[in-house]
Parts: structure tokens; C-alpha cells; sequence
């Protein structure tokens, strides 16, 4: 009696390992399929349509969203393995490019720039490169891409993980269809690549790390905001207050090209978690403005083509954990803000 007893717990054991593990992985999810809702990669055109990256069970879409239309339009969608980047309009409004790059950079590094026609709604692959490209920019009179690209995928340190890095500044001809490596800079990493009104020069955030000479130098390097002449690398220079004693992160210039508007820490001195504002500052005058107080994580600045209207994102989520991200806009100085309803995002009056 015994033997059968142990007999049929060995078999309902076995039986219901089984279960489980097919329901493992019937429910299992890869962190790659995990990933949904609303990104921080966005832009507005110059008719204020607006371009943003979603994500739905780990697939990335690219979606326009116009005032007025019941429905926002699917422009692109790929596979779980991919990671849609900085949706970007050209001045007119007439182009928008953006970036699709792998997310497995364990493999290889690839990344394909793309150009959606807005009038005849067709996808055309600008080029591929064996790289991570991060950003991308027209310049304004549309012969040539600029572009951010990290060209390895490594350790930058014993204490951090693997991390695309060695970034420079690329111009891609369009005409010509070349390649041009414009900065020699080979940067662990740069971001928030702007194009001069002018489009001889370029502005992006990096480390300033030209006072730096002992290991322990490093820990006190600020980011900053960088000028450089593109026939000129070699004359870069700091714009931003080079006295600011915390950080820039992203930011955007104005069309003028006289203002930035920046995220930085608004509490560098009060310890716990931080809190992420936008501020804005005058080339002219020298002048700073802070122009949110949310008090939690605000980000990805873009400036409207009258430079009337401020675009940012808001992370609900900051430091809790999977991003939570809404998309807001308000006039440039910091007033009359109001959500934009995208899909995936909750309404909030401030």
C-alpha cells in the first residue's frame, strides 16, 4: 500500500512539473517583451504634428499624432529585438527620419537610419552602419544628415557594465551619400545633438573634462553644453555657464538660437532621490530661468518651429521603477502647462 502511495506521488509530482513548466513558458516573458508603454524619443514638426516611440509587449511602434484626429497613425513596427530612436522632422516638415538599432549589443552593433515621407507615407532606408547611432539632425537646408555614433560596445571602467561608448559627430552627405567623421572626440558619452539656426555648428551635452589630470578629478566633472564649428572642430568651446555647479543633461536650443532650454537637479543638496526640472538660459544675458517645479522627473526638451510652446516628457515613475512617461507641452516660460493624451498615459491637470 505503501509502494502505490509513494508510486502516485511520484507520478502527481512529476504530472504537475510538467504543468508548471509549460505554463512557464507559456507565461514567461523575456525582459525584451516586458517593455511597454509610452518612450522618451519624440519630435514635433514644424505643422505641430507629433512623432513618438511606443512600445507594446517589447515591439516598438512609431506613431504621428495630429490635434483634432480621432486616431493616431502606426508609421512602423518591429520585432522585439529592436529598439526605435530619435523620431526627427526635417525643418519643412516633409521628412521624418529616424533610427532603428538592435538592442542585443552583446552580438553585434547595427543600426539603420530611415526617411518617412509625410505626404506619400513611404519608408526609405537611408543607410546602415556597423554602430549604436543614438541621434540624429538635419541641418537646415537638408543636404546632409548629422548624427551621433558610438562605435564599440564595452567596459569603460572595471566597475560598470558594458556600455556603447567612443561617441562622435558623423555627417552623412545626402547627395553623395558619404560619410564624414566631424568631431575626434571618442567620448564614454554624448547627447542632446542640436544644429545651429545657421547649420555651421553644432551644440551637444558632454563631460567637461578638460581640468581633469588625477583619477580623483573625474569625480568632480560637470556636464555641460558644448559649441562646435563644424569646419572647426578643433575650436569647441563651453556656451553653457561654465560656472554651474550642477549638471545639464538634455536639452534643445530655440529657433532663434539665443536661449537653451536644459534638464538639470533642482535639490544637488538635499540628498534622496533627485528631482529633474527644465530650466532656461540666456546666451545673451546670461540669464537662468527655472520653468517647472514638478518636483519629479522632467526631461527631453523640444521647442515648437515659432518658439512659442515648450514639449517635454514627465516620468511619473522616476526611481520607483519602469518608466512611466506623459508628454507635455507649455508656453516658453513655463506657463499654462496641460497634458498631451497619447496612448498609455493618464490625464493630469497642474
Amino acid at each position: 500500500m505503501k509502494k502505490k502511495n509513494l508510486k502516485f506521488l511520484i507520478l502527481f509530482l512529476c504530472g504537475l512539473t510538467g504543468v508548471l513548466a509549460i505554463l512557464g513558458i507559456f507565461f514567461n516573458k523575456t525582459e525584451n517583451e516586458k517593455q511597454n508603454g509610452l518612450s522618451e524619443h519624440y519630435d514635433v514638426s514644424s505643422q505641430n504634428a507629433i512623432a513618438y516611440v511606443a512600445y507594446k509587449e517589447g515591439k516598438p511602434q512609431l506613431f504621428l499624432h495630429n490635434e483634432g484626429e480621432s486616431m493616431d497613425t502606426v508609421v512602423a513596427e518591429y520585432d522585439e529585438g529592436t529598439m526605435i530612436l530619435d523620431p526627427t522632422f526635417s525643418n519643412d516638415g516633409s521628412i521624418l527620419a529616424y533610427i532603428t538599432t538592435n538592442k542585443d549589443k552583446e552580438t553585434e552593433l547595427i543600426s539603420t537610419v530611415h526617411f518617412y515621407n509625410m505626404e506619400t507615407k513611404e519608408i526609405t532606408d537611408v543607410f546602415t552602419d556597423p554602430s549604436t547611432i543614438t541621434e540624429i539632425e538635419f541641418k537646415p537646408d537638408r543636404s546632409s544628415l548629422l548624427y551621433l555614433r558610438a562605435g564599440t560596445f564595452e567596459n569603460y571602467s572595471p566597475i560598470t557594465g558594458k556600455r556603447s561608448h567612443d561617441f562622435d559627430v558623423y555627417e552623412f552627405n545626402l547627395n553623395q551619400k558619404s560619410h564624414e567623421q566631424k568631431t575626434n572626440l571618442q567620448q564614454y558619452s554624448i547627447y542632446s545633438l542640436n544644429v545651429a539656426p545657421s547649420g555651421d555648428r553644432v551644440y551637444l551635452g558632454r563631460d567637461d573634462d578638460s581640468d581633469v589630470k588625477t583619477a580623483e578629478d573625474s569625480f568632480q566633472v560637470k556636464q555641460r553644453i558644448f559649441e562646435i564649428p563644424l569646419d572647426h572642430p578643433e575650436e569647441m568651446s563651453v556656451i553653457s555657464d561654465p560656472d554651474r555647479e550642477v549638471s545639464i543633461f538634455s536639452f534643445t536650443i530655440t529657433p532663434v538660437g539665443n536661449e537653451f532650454i536644459f534638464q538639470s537637479i533642482s535639490n544637488p543638496d538635499e540628498g534622496g532621490i533627485f528631482e529633474y526640472e527644465l530650466y532656461k538660459y540666456n546666451l545673451d544675458t546670461k540669464e537662468e530661468t527655472q520653468l517647472t517645479h514638478f518636483g519629479e522627473h522632467v526631461s527631453d526638451p523640444v521647442v515648437s518651429a515659432d518658439g512659442n510652446t515648450i514639449y517635454f516628457m514627465l516620468d511619473k515613475n522616476f526611481a520607483k521603477g519602469d518608466s512611466d512617461y506623459h508628454l507635455y507641452k507649455m508656453n516658453i516660460d513655463g506657463e499654462q502647462i496641460q497634458e498631451i493624451v497619447l496612448p498609455n498615459s493618464k490625464v493630469e491637470k497642474y
